[in-house]
């Protein structure tokens, strides 16, 4: 149960900071004219980031009732690993070799980790 919640948990703050990019993108667009608060809050994906992230907050405090923050909280390094994938591949971002290294040594912390 806890590993779903965490998934879950993951799974809307990636997708809560993918629709932040792409409101902001867009708000560039306006914001020379607006402002740039104008311009986000007009664009429909700043409210679904903000939705997304505000379920995620409430599945995070569910893993927490559930387990110790020492235990959880390495997991939440995976949601780095996500916003890199799904920035590369779904938002066409260009991704360094620097960062991929990074995310290798993320995933391999994260295993260390839920070792002990």
């Amino acid at each position: 149960m806890n590993g779903l919640l965490i998934a879950i948990t993951l799974l809307l703050i990636t997708g809560g900071q993918l629709l932040q990019k792409i409101a902001a993108d867009k708000a560039s667009h306006v914001s020379a004219q607006r402002g740039l608060v104008a311009g986000l809050v007009r664009q429909p994906e700043a409210w679904w980031a903000a939705l997304c992230l505000g379920a995620g907050m409430c599945f995070w405090l569910a893993v927490l009732y559930r387990m110790e923050v020492s235990q959880a909280y390495p997991y939440l390094g995976l949601g780095y690993v996500l916003v890199l994938l799904a920035s590369r591949f779904w938002l066409g971002e260009h991704v360094s070799r620097g960062r991929w290294f990074g995310v290798v040594l993320i995933v391999f912390g994260i295993g260390v980790l839920s070792l002990g």
